[in-house]
């Protein structure tokens, strides 16, 4: 059986998409846990109302916790031998875990990852990975050159991975943001095979209300200690391949650091007077790790970024602020990938 977890809050139009998508799907054996994270609005009542349809669905209402510890409690209470997740403003594909249970049954895979569909209000992006096969040193590896995205949505797990990933009983970070990057290569690091089939299956939706479009400070901290986290994670407990891939693992920890930076200007005085030491750690940091206009393998834009992200002057602020700016009106097509 394959349990599928589902946080919710403040989604009221988009709700009904997501949970028909799960009910109609080809495998049927599911147990649905739809957690009510305290939202405001009418989801509460949709989730119970949907449980009232389906024995296979579990409605579960708590006061607002936040994404991961909506997620740590439906693990609590999952009893399926496989793990996915669903965010309620997402929907996916009628065959999806039917095709994922079965290749994961190929070889008693780990985890099962496959392509999406990323859609906002002006346009629709497919992500098409090369479908591979990996051990657990080649997981690594894909997982550091971005061959595995970092969500965990568009993933199937074995419930055993997910309970060997876990840290003091829980396996996302609580109160933290982002937490999917925080924890993937944790989960990765546990895996024996993956396998990647290129399919796209999953439906995962950007709108202007959700905590990846949404620049407070704590998400901007959020976002960078997300991404330290997994270049320090390299460093400590694999410096070999820390060494073999240490440009790329910067790259990565470096657009923590600079959408920091980019964003930093723009929020209120209020935000910002508790992070005064995090900005000193995040300095620290670049000038021990990066060089000065990073390095030649890197986006011309990261590179600009890194001379400002050696100075935490309200003067490089402003500047690095105003070039995101004015980056993101003459290239909007590329300001999600680049900037944000």
């Amino acid at each position: 059986m394959i349990s599928v977890i589902v946080p919710v809050y403040r989604v009221e139009p988009y709700l009904n998409q997501c949970v028909e998508s799960i009910l109609c799907q080809t495998y049927t054996d599911l147990e649905i846990l739809l957690v009510d994270d305290g939202s405001p609005d009418k989801c509460g009542q949709i989730c119970d109302e949907y449980e009232k349809q389906d024995c296979r669905i579990r409605v579960f209402h708590t006061e607002n916790h936040g994404l991961s510890a909506a997620r740590n409690l439906g693990l609590q209470y999952a009893t399926g031998d496989y793990i996915g997740f669903v965010d309620s403003d997402d929907w996916i594909e009628p065959e999806m875990y039917e095709v994922l249970l079965r290749k994961l049954h190929e070889a008693e895979f780990d985890i099962i990852v496959c392509g999406y569909v990323t859609i906002s209000d002006k346009k629709q992006v497919e992500w098409k990975p090369s479908e591979m096969v990996c051990d657990h040193d080649g997981a690594l590896a894909f997982l550091i050159n971005e061959k595995i995205n970092n969500a965990v949505w568009n993933k199937l797990y074995s419930k055993k991975l997910l309970q060997r990933s876990q840290v003091n009983g829980a396996l996302f970070p609580e109160g933290r943001n982002y937490e999917d990057v925080a924890v993937l290569h944790r989960i990765v690091d546990e895996a024996k095979s993956i396998a990647v089939i290129s399919k796209a299956l999953y439906h995962y939706r950007i709108r202007l209300g959700s905590i990846m479009k949404t620049y407070t400070v704590q998400n901007l901290m959020d976002y960078a200690d997300a991404r330290l986290a997994r270049f320090f994670f390299f460093k400590n407990e694999y410096p070999v391949l820390y060494q073999e891939k240490k440009e790329k693992l910067l790259l990565f920890a470096g657009y923590g650091i600079s959408k920091v930076w980019r964003w930093w200007y723009g929020c209120s005085a209020e935000e910002k007077q508790e992070y005064n030491n995090k900005i000193k750690e995040l300095l620290s940091f670049t000038k021990e790790n990066i060089p000065l206009f990073g390095y030649s393998s890197w986006p011309i834009t990261l590179r600009l970024s890194a001379l400002f992200m050696h100075s935490s002057s309200n003067f490089s602020f402003a500047i690095i602020y105003a070039l995101n700016q004015v980056f993101r009106k003459l290239w909007p097509k590329k300001s999600n990938v680049v900037l944000d």
